[in-house]
């Protein structure tokens, strides 16, 4: 494996300057309350590729791992001027997925093991009780103003969010919303995120003297594609063309025999839709109208309008004759938990993020597997944690644009 394996003896002959440099970065940014990592390993590339401000994958995290994360949602909310003493826990209100109301039930569950009042609803959903494989999970009635939000007629001093806001902001300005309403698919960028991961991969690799293009992935933005349009696509097909020849020459310069590929991914999309691999500009220009619909539908039916178009990392994991990649959740600013995708119907360029993936644990893996993943774990963390400031400069962002 070219490329990543020279460059890891430089990473980890400097963990601790790297570690050192974490500690540094954490402190300049308002730390992230949690979030979700998806990475890609390569073998020769290790990456974050995507990253998620709300994860909803609570349900498949190894229950070893919610006393730490219950310890470090503690010490955020103490961080705060003011400690939540009754939070509303707001999830989506558009799914009844077994899978997702167990993520709510365990949200609620290391949350109220900090001994705050956790109580969970919307404005969009009616009291109720719902089973789940976990215990019934309970909906309250929920009143929102500007200045109040009050659940069970009582005020609350947070809206913790699970929720992606894909339709559009909470409008609520007398309580604290967790993450804030920014973070939501209606306002936020993908490639904004990437563009701040490229500033703090080219710092390590700085540090370490290494290239940074292997810990992190070629991006670049294509606004106001109007696929329907032989112009716009014209315009997307060369940018495509200078992505594929970026990637190709990094290939040649680590000796990485490949065809290089790209996602096209919708720049505000979630849930794996608007997601399009291709290996030639051609493909863009001979869209059929069914990928063209895939590509620009969003979450809600919304058309997307712009795209991010991202390098095509593959993965060299396997366990069982299946592609896996790590998944590293974070809480208070620093990933400590991981679980992985599974599919044996996809190949190692797919998208995993799909109904047929499996989720497993480090118990779960093979001998050979687990010592393959143990090996590069710390790489694994370095990278998603990478990512996790990242999510925190994009809240600086926010606070320093004029538009808001």
């Amino acid at each position: 494996m070219a490329g990543l394996e020279e460059a890891l003896f430089s990473l980890f002959s400097k963990k601790d300057e790297i570690q050192e440099w974490l500690g540094k970065k954490r402190e300049t940014v308002p730390l992230p309350i949690y979030g979700s990592f998806d990475i890609r390993d390569a073998g020769w590339k290790a990456v974050v590729v995507d990253s998620n401000a709300f994860p909803a994958g609570f349900n498949n995290i190894d229950p070893q791992d919610h006393s730490e994360i219950s310890h470090q949602l503690t010490k955020w909310f103490e961080n705060l001027d003011n400690t939540p003493k009754r939070i509303l826990l707001w999830p989506e209100a558009h799914t009844r997925n077994p899978g997702y109301l167990e993520n709510v039930q365990v949200i609620k569950s290391l949350i109220d093991a900090s001994g705050i009042e956790v109580l969970v609803g919307t404005d969009l959903l009616k009291p109720q009780t719902v089973p789940t494989s976990l215990g019934d999970l309970s909906y309250i009635d929920v009143d929102v103003t500007d200045e109040i939000v009050l659940a069970d007629g009582k005020d609350v001093d947070m809206v913790f969010l699970n929720a992606d806001l894909s339709d559009g902001p909470l409008h609520i300005s007398g309580v604290n919303v967790v993450p804030p309403n920014h973070m939501g698919w209606h306002s936020r960028s993908k490639c904004r995120h990437f563009e701040h991961v490229s500033d703090l991969v080219h710092e390590v690799g700085d540090l370490v003297g290494i290239d940074p293009w292997l810990i992190g992935p070629w991006g670049f933005i294509s606004r106001g594609r109007c696929l329907e349009d032989l112009t716009c696509r014209e315009r997307l097909a060369g940018e495509i063309h200078e992505g594929l020849e970026f990637i190709s020459g990094k290939y040649k310069e680590h000796g990485i025999d490949s065809q290089p590929s790209l996602f096209i991914k919708n720049d505000k999309g979630t849930y794996g839709l608007g997601i399009l691999r291709i290996q030639s500009p051609d493909e863009i220009l001979n869209l059929s109208k069914r990928k063209m619909n895939r590509l620009t539908y969003a979450k809600g039916g919304k058309d997307a309008e712009d795209f991010l178009l991202q390098e095509a990392v593959p993965t060299f994991l396997k366990f069982n004759n299946s592609v896996i990649e790590p998944v590293g959740y974070g809480v208070n600013g620093e990933v400590i938990s991981w679980f992985y995708r599974s599919n044996d119907k996809h190949g190692v360029l797919d998208n995993l993020n799909t109904p047929s993936t499996k989720f497993i644990l480090d118990k779960d893996l093979s001998e050979k597997a687990s010592l393959e993943i143990n090996a590069r774990r710390w790489l694994h963390e370095l990278v998603a944690n990478i990512s996790m400031i990242a999510m925190g400069r994009e809240n600086i962002d926010h606070e320093s644009s004029p538009e808001e």
